[in-house]
């Protein structure tokens, strides 16, 4: 589907015309592709672009290691903690109460439609609110580190997990890695993901495996002493294991 822009915020389509359009940003590179999709009572448009790559940059002394998690939202190996945001949690109750008036709505009639249409909209916004967060972290790490680690989670298994799984659907695990991958090409950076097998029971320290129950959220090393946050501790040796799967590359 061929466009061309217009200085008076227009895109001009050859089977649509000229359709007003606000541009978030800049085009980097040769438009490919435009493709229109409809979201609700919304309308976007996706530009594929193709642009040079940049020259991937591994500098090793620049490097952090990524725990995501439920309690914290992300733990880096640096320190660094970011909270988790919990958007469905937060939009929960008003999600039941219209869901709830929904269901005593008759089917195909005006204030059914009306409700589905709340329904979607309180949807739609949990969804926004989640990717524009993953959108600025993930932007805000790959611009800072040339190497970024993170586990290689198997998350289908991980929402079978009934009292979790809402949780971790909220939390966008996937997403988040995925915009780590693709930024991380843009930047000249790189994603390494490691096997997540005894990260949090591992000591970062001396490597004696401490084991523990999920809810016990502080490492204490019972051969060297060393006591530090599970999540932190977990960050840490996702980092070791991330260089030494860089050392192997190389």
């Amino acid at each position: 589907m061929l466009c061309l822009f217009f200085e008076n915020g227009k895109l001009f389509n050859k089977k649509l015309g000229e359709i007003d359009i606000k541009l978030h940003r800049p085009l980097e590179g040769t438009m490919k592709q435009l493709i229109i999709k409809r979201q609700g009572e919304k309308w976007y448009a996706i530009f594929c672009v193709e642009r040079q790559a940049v020259p991937r940059t591994i500098d090793s002394h620049n490097a952090i290691g990524i725990n995501v998690g439920l309690n914290k939202y992300a733990v880096l190996s640096n320190g660094m903690e970011y909270e988790n945001p919990t958007f469905l949690c937060e939009k929960e109750k008003q999600l039941k109460k219209a869901q709830r008036k929904l269901s005593k709505r008759k089917k195909g009639s005006a204030n059914y439609i009306k409700q589905v249409h709340r329904v979607r909209h309180l949807h739609e916004k949990v969804a926004n609110q989640r990717r524009d967060f993953l959108h600025k972290l993930s932007y805000r790490l790959s611009k800072d580190y040339c190497v970024i680690v993170v586990e290689k989670l198997n998350i289908r298994n991980m929402v079978k997990n009934r009292k979790l799984s809402k949780s971790i659907s909220d939390a966008g695990w996937g997403m988040f890695r995925n915009m780590l991958d693709y930024k991380c090409q843009k930047n000249g950076g790189i994603l390494i993901k490691v096997e997540p097998h005894f990260t949090s029971q591992d000591c970062s320290s001396c490597g004696e495996r401490v084991k523990k129950s999920l809810s016990i959220r502080t490492h204490i090393c019972t051969k060297c002493g060393t006591v530090l946050d599970r999540d932190y501790n977990a960050s840490l040796n996702i980092l070791y294991k991330g260089l030494e799967q860089l050392l192997v590359m190389n």
